[in-house]
């Protein structure tokens, strides 16, 4: 059984959510323009993931502030290495704790940019003199 979709309509945090709460085995592949990843479940629990040179809750963390890309889980796929040992709520808590500080890091002026496409539409309003940056 393989489940295919987009980042923006249902984010890792969700995905890790449905087979946290169904006791589920899985592989669940991501890519977008930040990269590739891969979070593996055994038993609703996750057991490891990988992104670029990042292993275990460093890759997890990064994936889960991935706005948008692309998702397929398949079912019962066996993780081929144990690198995460911890409470599901914990470590999606402290993904969301993690993304926080940084769109409030990467804050300007009362404006964040942590979307691509937000900060390009920004950068020409104020170009155009429709937005005004503040000192």
């Amino acid at each position: 059984m393989s489940i295919r979709g987009r980042l923006k309509d249902m984010g890792l945090v969700d995905i890790v959510q449905v087979f946290h709460l169904q006791n589920k085995t899985a592989a669940i592949y991501l890519s977008s323009d930040l990269g590739n990843g891969k979070v593996y479940m055994k038993d609703g629990r996750v057991v490891h993931a990988i992104c670029s040179d990042l292993v275990g809750e460093d890759a997890l963390y990064h994936i889960i502030g991935w706005g948008d890309g692309d998702f397929e889980v398949e079912a019962n796929i066996e993780p081929p290495a144990l690198t995460i040992d911890g409470d599901v709520e914990q470590l999606l808590l402290e993904g969301a704790k993690r993304l926080d500080e940084k769109v409030r890091d990467s804050a300007v002026g009362g404006i964040y940019r942590g979307d691509i496409e937000s900060s390009q539409l920004v950068k020409r309003l104020v170009e155009m003199g429709i937005l005004v940056r503040n000192a």
